[in-house]
């Protein structure tokens, strides 16, 4: 049976190292709960994807004309195109997209819409092409999959000869948009003795690299 060993404990924290800089020598966690402060391993891995690459849509001038003789966006298909985008990307429908209304068609013109994913709110921006309803929409949003995480730790212990079963709580959420200072409990458990398992804080950044203290 091979003990899951902490992959993340390098340096100082290797029991018995003869000195500096010799290779890290790792110890089976203790009975009983509490291990030796460990230093944070980033995986180098980036897990997440970029929530809206720039597309441009057409015809979304509402056609329909106000006294003062001018014509808005069609709000109701802008966030139709923006919801479409986003379950094709995510594989999840968004909880809602909201989008301003009564914008007037003016080229040049952005505007802003809140989408809300599993309970996290982040934003897409409209900016009009021309005055006929051509529109681009894009966000700096990040996607990031927690069955991602999840492989990202799993392979963080494969690299210390340990096979583990990975699990990552997010609550309901199975896409997170990353967030500096964005954490997951995770839970290693090793796949010959399910008794000796390991608890692990999954760490996400903006750029949707995940790290493990």
């Amino acid at each position: 049976m091979t003990q899951i060993q902490d992959p993340r404990a390098t340096g100082p924290y290797a029991p018995h190292a003869p000195h500096a800089y010799a290779t890290p020598q790792y110890a089976p966690f203790p009975q009983g709960g509490g291990y030796p402060p460990a230093r944070k391993r980033r995986t180098g891995l980036v897990v997440g994807s970029v929530a809206g690459a720039v597309i441009t849509l057409g015809g979304l001038g509402a056609g329909a004309w106000f006294l003062f003789g001018t014509s808005t966006l069609d709000t109701a298909d802008a966030e139709g195109q923006i919801s479409a985008q986003v379950q094709e990307q995510t594989g999840v429908a968004p909880d809602s997209v909201d989008c301003p209304a009564d914008v007037e068609l003016a080229e040049g013109t952005t505007s802003t819409c809140t989408v809300t994913l599993q309970g996290q709110d982040y934003a897409y921006t409209l900016t009009q092409l021309d005055d006929e309803g051509n529109v681009q929409f894009s966000s700096d949003a990040i996607y990031v999959q927690l069955t991602d995480v999840e492989a990202a730790l799993a392979d963080a212990f494969a690299a210390e000869g340990i096979e583990v079963e990975a699990s990552c709580d997010a609550g309901e959420r199975t896409v997170l948009i990353a967030a500096d200072g964005l954490s997951v409990p995770c839970t290693a458990v090793n796949a010959e003795d399910s008794s000796d398992t390991a608890d692990v804080t999954a760490l996400i950044d903006a750029a949707g690299t995940v790290s493990f203290e």
